[in-house]
């Protein structure tokens, strides 16, 4: 396809109604809510842009593969800013950002998921970009609200400390060979998580030796997700999981993994078990789209996707904002040209590429890029991709610099010892404290 051509499928995928601005937005982008990226005058316009070249180290903390990045990153960026490279810093056993804080090699990029960005103030590397967006005209209404409205949930007093690049969705994934030989139905839209239960039942069986499991739905902290549920409060840097909110997914959990045959080992891995093991029917998770399935349906893996199930009480609510973002760190010397990045990285154009290309939901506020989740990969044709879009992403509350790491492994055992028997107000209780213990002690 020319590049003429593409220019004009960008332009008719994302003509449409110009959305209201939230407040944030407001403060921010001023008008111009249908110019995209485009400079908002002449002034702007024709302001000369320094191109001297540079290098712009970019931090993975989300991982991406290198075939990935060169489609949505480089090749994109290198078309518009030549003088712009950029060079990636891949984490490793030697490699965090602590050992090129210690180093002396601050990356002038982070690219992470919006729930550890609270560990990164640790670091003083945060800053408010919001002098930059306005100074580059980084219209952001044309983003999801609920991105922008989880990203400030982790900025301090009113500052942004990221832009958004892509946001994870849910999905109910199965194994339609299973499906067939037991002769169940295929899961379908709509269904309730009480709906989901009784499907696996169906499923879950034991044949010459081998398990089948109806349906893994990960942890007790994936099923939290639609209700908003947190372990511990951003605000307070406390427990939180002393909550009906907790109850209600700590009981989903029991009954999903009390189902005869259905039990899930400790230890395991969800998406070996669905792709490579191919022993379970129904995978509950975010986006696998890139993430291995192409190469298990080389493998035999005949699969296919539905609407994440929902709680009878919030129908059609799948999960909070889960988006990869990225940050300027506050001691690049190249902050301009971070952002000439950025503004490139969440073009309409780039965003269809990414969306088309490598199955990653774009964070534009336009349904008809949505819609064209996977259409250049072959592999997901025939896919009922249109799950993704069923249900609702909720902004996710304010996360703690205490999230993840240990207290969600206490999250974790404290799961398996309800599974096993445990009363619901010993197991909350006793987590509760093992969380606020944990907290004292990292401090």
């Amino acid at each position: 396809m020319s590049s003429s051509m593409k220019r004009h499928e960008v332009k008719r995928i994302l003509s449409g109604p110009a959305m209201l601005l939230i407040p944030l937005m407001l403060a921010l982008t001023g008008c111009g809510g249908e110019r995209g990226n485009e400079p908002a005058t002449k002034e702007m316009e024709n302001r000369p842009v320094d191109t001297t070249p540079v290098t712009l180290q970019l931090f993975l903390q989300q991982s991406v593969s290198d075939q990935d990045v060169n489609q949505i990153w480089i090749e994109p960026l290198k078309k518009i800013y030549p003088h712009i490279t950029l060079e990636l810093i891949r984490p490793g056993k030697d490699v965090t950002i602590d050992s090129l804080i210690a180093a002396g090699k601050i990356p002038d990029m982070i690219y992470a998921f919006n729930g550890i960005l609270p560990g990164y103030y640790l670091t003083d590397l945060l800053m408010d970009m919001s002098p930059l967006i306005k100074q580059h005209q980084i219209d952001l209404s044309r983003f999801d609200p609920a991105v922008m409205q989880s990203i400030a949930a982790v900025s301090k007093e009113g500052s942004i400390v990221a832009l958004p690049f892509t946001n994870q969705f849910a999905a109910l994934y199965y194994n339609k060979t299973l499906f067939n030989r037991f002769g169940v139905p295929y899961p379908k839209d709509g269904m309730t998580w009480d709906d989901a239960a009784e499907l696996a039942k169906k499923l879950s069986r034991s044949e010459g030796g081998v398990k089948f499991a109806g349906m893994d739905v990960e942890t007790v902290s994936r099923v939290a997700r639609p209700l908003a549920a947190l372990k511990i409060d951003g605000a307070t840097d406390k427990a939180s999981v002393n909550t009906e909110a907790w109850r209600k997914a700590f009981d989903l959990v029991r009954t999903v993994y009390t189902i005869p045959n259905n039990e899930r080992p400790s230890n395991t891995n969800s998406l070996n078990r669905f792709m490579k093991e191919q022993s379970v029917a129904m995978l509950g998770t975010v986006n696998i789209l890139a993430q291995g399935l192409e190469d298990a349906m080389k493998q035999g893996l005949d699969w296919d996707m539905a609407q994440y199930p929902s709680y009878k009480e919030y129908p059609n609510v799948s999960t909070i904002v889960d988006s990869h973002v990225f940050s300027i760190t506050k001691t690049s010397k190249h902050k301009d040209q971070a952002m000439l990045a950025l503004k490139v990285f969440t073009s309409d154009e780039v965003q269809l590429k990414s969306t088309k290309t490598t199955g990653r939901l774009t964070i534009l506020n336009n349904n008809d890029v949505k819609q064209q989740l996977g259409k250049d990969m072959p592999f997901l044709q025939g896919k009922h991709l249109d799950a993704a879009f069923k249900s609702k992403i909720i902004a996710s509350p304010a996360f703690s610099r205490f999230e993840f790491g240990a207290n969600s492994n206490a999250l974790t055992d404290a799961m398996y010892e309800y599974i096993d028997g445990k009363d619901i107000n010993t197991t909350l209780r006793d987590l509760e404290q093992k969380i606020n213990t944990n907290i004292a002690n990292s401090k």
